[in-house]
């Protein structure tokens, strides 16, 4: 009586190992690139709010901006952000161009806003 062994041989197992290996290596990078890129956006948009708000209190502000470059540092989101003010002149008196450079606490550039802020009273 001769039964027939039926079965995956071990080269086939180490085979189909070999297969979920390579495909779990390349799961794995792309798991990592897809993080890395959330931890960017989640700075980017916390920078981009602080960037806002920052520009926003100009706006409301009473005092009119100077013109030149500062530097400022704000809160948002738990996190401290370096904002590079350039504030210039326009063709209208009454309005002035800001541009805020804006960078982690750590130096890394996060992205630029630009904006204007507009004189609310007489300047007699």
């Amino acid at each position: 009586m001769n039964k027939a062994i039926s079965g995956f041989t071990l080269v086939e197992i180490l085979v189909a190992l070999t297969i979920v290996a390579i495909a779990m290596s390349a799961y794995l990078q792309q798991f990592g690139v897809q993080a890395e890129q959330t931890l960017s956006l989640q700075a980017r948009t916390l920078g981009h709010w602080a960037a806002q708000n920052h520009l926003a209190e100009m706006q409301l502000a009473k005092n009119w901006p100077n013109t030149g470059k500062q530097q400022i540092q704000v809160q948002q989101g738990g996190h401290a952000w370096l904002i590079t003010q350039q504030t210039d002149t326009t063709t209208n008196p009454n309005i002035r161009r800001v541009e805020l450079q804006l960078r982690t606490d750590a130096g890394q550039p996060v992205g630029v806003l630009v904006g204007y802020v507009g004189r609310t009273h007489d300047p007699r």
